[in-house]
């Protein structure tokens, strides 16, 4: 009789275990799931994907509390066939890590893009490959790019909450990167003003906004190519006013992050006017400007004074000879957000 009533019990304790930690991974908040170190590696395949996880991503993985692996790709090396997303999900899986993606558009967008009448100039490597222009001639919106921006997104956004990937990096119309192109050839483009450029880049902040939520936050980087100090601040204050303050639904994030600042910015002055951005009460991330082996203290030492939630470093840093140094700051920040709680921006007074 006890063998019975043991049978019969076991399993209904089993399914109230099951559901307690179903609901405390459903009290994971957004930014607990995302706070933290992760590793970034770019690639256009699945094969290359696996030379680099030999090369240099299996270690860097393998570094103690190392919150995830963020795999960034061209758009068209994953545009209708997802084998190279599902590739990184794979690997994040197997090392024990989250993962999240990032896609590249400017010379990156599929050609199929460009056949269905997207507007472009040529660009790039060489000077010959197709780049979108964020407007038309007479200045109205790209509406072609627009709409597969928001299909492929829709896209992405599904396969993440299918997934339940928390982090979906999103590009903006960019040129050679996912960063923000205001280059000297969109500048010279006919129909361009500043008004222009700035509006096309607000509709795909909305069109983020609207794929975002309490179980998938997104990302611009609000860095890049040509001058930009006021188009970080505005659109920062584009996103605080459509979703509110300290909502961690949306990070900006600073994609020069390095021994000279935040931005990678050309010079000290042009990198404070960019730290404009830290004043706004708005989610941040930091991603390193290119593989190195810097003095990690010093770096780490900008995410805690920035108030940055998470920050991504290249696989191969994890390489070099300052590797263990890098090792102790990861952490010391997963031991910061463990006890003290993800970084935040300030609440405003």
């Amino acid at each position: 009789m006890l063998d019975v009533l043991r049978f019969q019990i076991l399993p209904a304790v089993a399914a109230v275990w099951i559901s307690c930690q179903s609901l405390m991974a459903a009290d994971t908040s957004l930014p607990e799931s995302i706070a933290g170190t992760w590793v970034l590696q770019q690639a256009a395949n699945p094969d290359e994907l696996h030379r680099e996880l030999r090369r240099s991503l299996a270690k860097a993985l393998a570094t103690p509390k190392i919150r995830g692996f963020c795999l960034r790709f061209p758009w068209k090396a994953a545009d209708e066939d997802f084998s190279l997303i599902e590739a990184g999900f794979k690997i994040a899986r197997d090392h024990g890590v989250a993962y999240s993606i990032r896609f590249m558009a400017g010379r990156h967008t599929p050609d199929r893009v460009f056949g269905r009448g997207c507007r472009f100039y040529l660009g790039g490597r060489g000077g010959n490959e197709k780049v979108p222009v964020p407007f038309l001639a007479d200045g109205s919106p790209n509406t072609v790019f627009e709409a597969e921006y928001e299909a492929y997104v829709t896209r992405l956004a599904a396969w993440c909450r299918s997934r339940e990937v928390k982090l979906l990096h999103l590009a903006w119309y960019g040129q050679d990167w996912a960063e923000l192109n205001h280059g000297k050839e969109v500048r010279s483009q006919v129909g361009y003003s500043y008004a222009n450029w700035l509006r096309a880049h607000e509709r795909l902040l909305g069109i983020g906004l609207k794929y975002a939520g309490e179980d998938l936050a997104v990302e611009f980087p609000f860095s890049g190519y040509g001058p930009l100090t006021d188009a970080a601040g505005s659109l920062a204050d584009h996103v605080i006013q459509n979703i509110g303050e300290r909502n961690p639904v949306f990070f900006c994030q600073a994609n020069g992050w390095g021994p000279s600042g935040d931005w990678g910015a050309p010079s000290p002055q042009v990198e404070a006017a960019f730290d404009r951005v830290w004043q706004r009460p708005i989610c941040r991330g930091q991603q390193a400007i290119q593989p190195g082996d810097y003095a990690w203290p010093e770096l780490f030492r900008s995410l805690y004074e920035n108030r940055a939630t998470y920050c991504e470093v290249y696989a191969p840093s994890f390489t070099l000879k300052r590797s263990a140094e890098l090792a102790a700051e990861i952490r010391k920040f997963d031991e910061h957000i463990r006890t003290g709680g993800p970084l935040l921006p300030e609440q405003t007074r």
